[in-house]
């Protein structure tokens, strides 16, 4: 296959960066698709502009007897460590097919010659599709496998809301304080030998994240990294960015870990951790660390506390001990590109952060 240009189908014809004007042809085609319209050429220059990792790799499907472009698709580098050696990854990014082509020609044309770009320039290419079931039947059908699975844990810090449906109003109010009581006495009663936290909201990351990084291990698992001028780009940069860090540090001011948080305003009573990092690695943070994300939670009035992880079971077992709950699954799919690891994969330790952005 011509990685620059490939027709697989008579009615539609895969182009690169030789086709006239992509940056208008990607936003035609996210145009209804891909988030708010007003912010897709924020959207298209911090993926193809402004990533410190590096330019993506962008396919455009056109349909030829309307001369549109309907789809997109970038493969988009990211810094990646396994065993103390860097990994080239690369994330499926952004794809998008307009409604009416929604059949797994254009996305599985797109997604080959992604694949075939792949070959020399990354170890691992992966993706994971946002509960949609055609797009996962197009990396499936494209010769992605199933790598990994992210886990949807999420812990309810104010019950009322909840028992309400079940219950009437004024009685699901008396009972979710009760129950919200008896779980903050065993939260205080898990804590009550553990060191003193320091709990601190900053909007934008600092140099202490880099010292994390620096200083945490990530192991055996394979994950992003996590320094300061990624976060930048990641989340504080980010078209319609709203998330925030709440930073743990001991007693004497040391940083222990942070959770980049934010809150949609479709459910302003759930508060997501859309990454984390911590002194522990891929096996952090504590679980003392994850009540106190908890505790800070009930402090700022949310109900719910929630984030998707993949990762090992020592990775997920804070958040378990702290009394997080599964809630839905998702897919990671992936092919391997390097040898080692194809024979030998390791575990996952993502998050949203890995998520195409």
């Amino acid at each position: 296959m011509n990685v620059e240009t490939a027709t697989c189908l008579p009615d539609y014809v895969v182009f690169g960066t030789e086709a006239p004007d992509p940056r208008a042809a990607a936003i035609e085609a996210w145009t209804g698709t891909l988030g708010p319209d007003d912010a897709l050429e924020q959207r298209y220059d911090a993926l193809c502009e402004g990533s410190p990792c590096g330019a993506p790799v962008l396919r455009l499907v056109h349909h030829v007897a309307s001369g549109r472009c309907v789809g997109v698709a970038a493969l988009a580098p990211r810094r990646m460590v396994l065993r103390g050696r860097e990994v080239r990854g690369a994330v499926l990014a952004h794809f998008a097919i307009h409604r009416g082509h929604r059949s797994l020609g254009p996305a599985v044309m797109l997604l080959e010659s992604l694949l075939a770009a792949a070959a020399g320039r990354v170890d691992v290419v992966y993706g994971i599709p946002r509960n949609s079931e055609g797009a996962g039947a197009a990396l499936r059908r494209a010769g992605l496998r199933p790598i990994g699975e992210m886990q949807r844990l999420v812990r309810v810090v104010r019950h009322g809301r909840y028992l309400a449906r079940k219950i009437p109003a004024p009685l699901a109010r008396t009972a979710g304080w009760v129950v919200d009581r008896v779980h903050a006495l065993r939260d205080l009663t898990a804590a009550w030998r553990a060191p003193p936290l320091r709990r601190q909201w900053i909007d934008a990351c600092d140099a202490r994240m880099d010292r994390i990084w620096a200083r945490g291990d990530a192991g055996e698992a394979l994950t992003s990294e996590r320094g300061a001028d990624i976060l930048r780009w990641r989340f504080d940069h980010a078209p319609g960015a709203g998330v925030r860090y709440l930073v743990l540090e001991d007693d004497r001011g040391g940083a222990l870990c942070w959770f980049a948080c934010e809150v949609d305003p479709r459910w302003p009573h759930i508060l997501n951790v859309v990454d984390f990092w911590s002194l522990g690695g891929c096996d952090g943070p504590s679980a003392h660390q994850v009540r106190a994300l908890v505790r800070q939670a009930w402090c700022d009035g949310m109900a719910t506390v929630s984030l998707s992880l993949c990762a090992t079971a020592a990775g997920r077992a804070p958040w378990r001990s702290a009394g997080f709950v599964e809630r839905g699954r998702q897919v990671v799919y992936g092919s391997w590109f390097d040898s080692d690891l194809a024979a030998q994969p390791p575990a996952l330790h993502f998050t949203d952060f890995e998520q195409d952005g």
